[in-house]
């Protein structure tokens, strides 16, 4: 994609980041520490959608951002590229343009699934996402030492 597109899919609301914007957004999420190996394609729902090693697209959940927690999406960026097709795209005058999913109390650190989920800006919902997924990490390492 060479350029970011949003919209839903379905019943998904679903970020498509552009090709030259995939770099920041690893930096920003930091993907070199928490998803090595994996590169940032956009947000379907709560998920973050990523490129693996493998060349499938993944969905990982922002928080934890770890490869245990991935589903395979699509099989290769054909695939994707097919169901991008059905995309019902929205423009800036959209309420939720350039803004992603997130949970004010992460499921994993005992949210409520039933809570419902606000929607942040770029920059907030990196640091929120880091800030979480530091706190997993040092939980996991406290329970497994």
């Amino acid at each position: 994609m060479t350029r970011q597109r949003e919209g839903w899919l379905g019943e998904e609301y679903v970020r498509i980041y552009a090709d030259a914007d995939r770099k920041r957004i690893a930096r920003l999420y930091d993907f070199e520490t928490f998803l090595p190996d994996y590169e940032p394609w956009g947000s379907i729902g709560l998920d973050a959608l990523c490129l693996g090693p493998d060349s499938h697209l993944y969905l990982v959940d922002w928080i934890p951002l770890e490869e245990g927690y991935r589903k395979e999406r699509y099989a290769g960026i054909a695939e994707f590229e097919a169901g991008l097709t059905r995309l019902n795209e929205v423009t800036s005058s959209y309420l939720h343009f350039e803004k992603e999913v997130h949970c004010v109390h992460p499921l994993i650190l005992g949210g409520d699934p039933n809570a419902p989920p606000v929607m942040l800006d770029q920059d907030t919902h990196a640091k929120a996402c880091c800030f979480f997924n530091q706190i997993c990490r040092t939980v996991k390492a406290k329970i497994t030492a």
